[in-house]
């Protein structure tokens, strides 16, 4: 009688273990859940003087702010690496002729680094300028 109350004990007490852990995965992925296409949005703002700013959403589960920005087919640039920088931005071609540049900024703060170099998360916003001169 007591190793059939003990064999009850066991086979209660594994199926709530087995409860539990089947909710606490249940959980995680509810949470987490796998990716999918679009995880992260951010805004792009394309500012050229005296022109009106572009604004893009981009849905995107790229790491950096290039690989975003050229899956859209936003920017060009020449270099590989942390050696590229962008020439052309939705079909703006920066003159530099006329000593025009891209310039990169998050919230109004200038980049220290390469767009390749930025990693980009959920709700970031840029802003990508024509600036003129050095």
């Amino acid at each position: 009688m007591k190793d059939k109350n003990q064999s009850i004990k066991f086979i209660v007490a594994t199926m709530v273990l087995l409860g539990i852990v089947a909710v606490f995965i249940y959980l995680y992925y509810s949470k987490i859940g796998p990716s999918s296409e679009g995880d992260k949005k951010i805004t792009i703002q394309v500012i050229v003087p005296d022109e009106e700013v572009k604004e893009h959403i981009i849905k995107t589960d790229a790491t950096t702010l290039r690989e975003a920005l050229e899956e859209k087919g936003l920017i060009k640039g020449n270099g590989e690496g942390i050696n590229f920088y962008i020439t052309e931005v939705d079909g703006r071609v920066a003159d530099s002729s006329n000593e025009e540049w891209w310039s990169i900024t998050k919230d109004g703060e200038f980049s220290e680094y390469g767009v390749g170099s930025i990693n980009i998360q959920d709700k970031d916003k840029y802003e990508l300028t024509l600036m003129v001169g050095w």
